[in-house]
């Protein structure tokens, strides 16, 4: 006992008077796609877009996944999208440089976020792309405003989580809230090291990782990942008319690739392309492969 009151005060006083250091990355380091964003505001909220490619062209907006942003989950696809489509990128509540939201919403109000998105730029139709919790918000995005939608792009992502893994999930993501508020570290760390570990992310862009990933709040990212797991589409997917692609990695480890063929089997006008042997991060190991059928699909 002497030793765990010991230690828990030796964590509170590291917490309260050390220095946050970062780790040294081996140079050359680099920024990786520097596509400058602007802001627009939806409501009283002001919201980062990044925008690629032609004016004129075809629009594609992208809807990236939990714990990402809009330049670390598209900067690799986004340079061969951007040669033949102008892309629209959003940072969504509580990820990158967008709004800090620590009350409960969900993910309905960020495909609403979206749409207000497009009214602020002028923009009406796009085909979508959403990326694992990305490809949610594209879901009820295309329910909600559907005569905005050209088509529809589903990237690593379902229609629900079923109830086992809904409640593991949750207690872990209020244990993970938990820990980083404790000790302060978390989520940014082990994704930076996750991508860096499997090669999705090269290491002079290592740097460039570790600063994108920890433009993060603890509590509002854990707002996000409650969001996620009571997301359900199953009352209303198989309603859906819009073209459909889905795009299942068959080694997904956080997307199980039953859950992908369960949704592909809800959608009336879905085409399925898989991934063979790919796991979840198929946007940074398989980018050429992912901007093909995503090029094939929208035309």
């Amino acid at each position: 006992m002497k030793k765990f009151w010991g230690g828990l005060v030796a964590l509170i006083v590291w917490r309260a008077f050390a220095p946050t250091i970062s780790p040294r990355f081996p140079p050359p380091q680099e920024h990786p796609w520097r596509t400058a964003g602007r802001t627009v505001f939806v409501g009283d909220q002001e919201f980062v877009v990044r925008e690629a490619g032609p004016e004129g062209a075809p629009m594609l907006l992208l809807i990236h996944g939990l714990a990402g942003s809009s330049l670390a989950e598209w900067y690799r696809i986004g340079p061969g999208l951007a040669e033949k489509y102008r892309m629209i990128m959003v940072d969504h509540r509580s990820h990158g440089l967008a709004p800090l939201a620590r009350d409960r919403f969900e993910v309905e109000d960020l495909a609403d976020d979206m749409a207000g998105v497009l009214d602020a730029l002028g923009v009406g139709r796009v085909s979508v792309v959403g990326y694992s919790m990305g490809g949610t918000i594209a879901q009820a995005f295309a329910r909600r405003h559907p005569h905005r939608v050209d088509r529809l792009a589903l990237i690593a992502t379902f229609t629900h989580h079923p109830q086992p893994h809904r409640v593991l999930r949750a207690v872990g993501a209020v244990l993970a809230r938990a820990g980083e508020r404790l000790t302060g570290l978390g989520t940014p760390e082990v994704r930076s090291y996750y991508l860096r570990w499997t090669g999705a992310v090269d290491e002079r862009h290592a740097r460039w990782l570790w600063e994108e990933t920890h433009r993060r709040d603890v509590d509002a990212g854990a707002q996000a990942t409650l969001a996620l797991l009571r997301f359900d589409s199953r009352p209303w997917i198989g309603k859906i008319e819009i073209e459909t692609l889905v795009v299942i990695p068959t080694s997904d480890e956080l997307v199980p690739a039953a859950w992908q063929y369960e949704l592909a089997a809800s959608l009336p006008n879905a085409t399925v392309v898989e991934l063979p042997g790919v796991r979840h991060e198929a946007p940074w190991t398989h980018p050429d492969r992912v901007v093909e059928v995503i090029s094939a699909f929208v035309g």
